[in-house]
């Protein structure tokens, strides 16, 4: 099929500089390479900068949008979203499109969207309904989410699509790996600290040659601080963020996945980390029981149950035979339901719902 008969599907999100789970979704998408009848055409709508920055930067994607709705006869819209001001973005976005005749998708990543909508007043409430209700599509990143668009927004049309990562025909998992991975923003949501006196709990049982990872931006001083604070810096690896290139090298040595946080969506460390037969330590929340099986290819506690957390870390570090039945179990789920190709071909028949149901 010839390039300019496709459909040209609009696609907003960050910057791909900036750092975090929606943006790596969005980063397989611009890289997989069959779309069959689809084109994404993407213009960025946010960069993390100061606020006038960041206004000026949505101003100017804002015409650049019209610019192309206009110009490329675009039909359709993916729309990603978080919470706060990405939210509000993509509400702009939403209305302004429905006048154009564009058919919209707005794809919810937030973690913290409960209580970024319980802070709003009466009246942005009744904003956010019309909203979620007028747009052709709610997608949310599993069942359990579903709700947290049908309670604000009864007649809202809301469908689940997992999110994917890349997969490999064999597992990856380096079995001599002995390391232990933190991979996302570092901080208390996601529950570093935590993990920190985990380390701290049970720093004699630990394997001497054992290194822990924190791999992210985010509160970095704070946490190293702690580190000296608990006087564990000799298990710490390293504390940061990693690219792509430094996360491969780094995968290859890890072990075990640890994110014990407080509020997710569906994590993307945590389905890549599976992906590459490493198994996960986290908390039971939002989506992530849908992925995560407790004692099955990972652990589930209580998120803020350091004790819990302590005990699985060191049984699974102190148990090789146990992690690796764990890791393969989690690459075999990762591969078989939550591979990129099976995610892209379910995006594409939701992209043919939504230009079908012509109003």
């Amino acid at each position: 099929m010839k390039h300019e008969n496709k459909e040209k599907v609009l696609m907003c999100c960050s910057e791909l500089s900036v750092k975090g789970g929606m943006v790596s979704v969005v980063k397989n998408y611009l890289n997989y390479p069959d779309w069959d009848n689809y084109e994404i055409v993407y213009i960025p709508t946010h960069t993390e900068k100061n606020k006038i920055i960041v206004a000026a930067y949505f101003a100017i994607a804002y015409i650049k949008i019209l610019c192309t709705v206009l110009t490329k006869n675009i039909k359709i819209a993916h729309l990603h979203t978080a919470e706060r001001g990405s939210f509000f973005r993509k509400v702009i976005l939403v209305r302004t499109l429905k006048k154009l005749g564009v058919k919209t998708i707005m794809h919810h990543h937030a973690a913290e969207f409960e209580e970024f909508y319980a802070q709003l007043s009466d009246s942005k409430k009744k904003y956010v309904k019309e909203t979620l209700e007028m747009t052709d599509l709610n997608i949310v990143l599993s069942k359990r989410l579903v709700s947290m668009i049908t309670s604000k927004a009864p007649n809202a049309k809301v469908d689940v699509l997992y999110n994917a990562v890349p997969t490999y025909k064999d597992n990856p998992r380096n079995k001599e790996a002995k390391n232990v991975l933190f991979l996302g923003r570092l901080g208390k949501r996601k529950g570093t600290y935590d993990l920190l006196n985990a380390i701290k709990n049970i720093e004699e049982d630990l394997p001497k040659d054992v290194k822990f990872y924190l791999c992210g931006d985010g509160d970095i001083e704070g946490i190293n601080k702690e580190i000296d604070k608990l006087n564990i810096s000799k298990w710490i690896a390293h504390v940061g963020w990693i690219d792509s290139n430094e996360k491969k090298e780094i995968y290859n040595t890890i072990a075990i996945n640890v994110l014990p946080s407080y509020n997710e969506g569906l994590p993307m460390s945590i389905l890549e980390t599976m992906a590459y037969g490493i198994p996960s330590i986290t908390t039971n929340i939002a989506s992530i029981p849908e992925v995560v099986v407790d004692g099955g290819n990972g652990f589930l506690i209580d998120p803020g149950n350091i004790k819990a957390l302590s005990e699985r870390l060191k049984k699974l570090l102190n148990d090789k035979m146990l992690c690796e039945k764990m890791g393969e179990q989690a690459y075999e789920l990762i591969t078989k339901n939550f591979g990129l190709s099976v995610h892209i071909s379910r995006l594409k028949q939701m992209y043919a719902k939504v230009l079908e149901n012509q109003r």
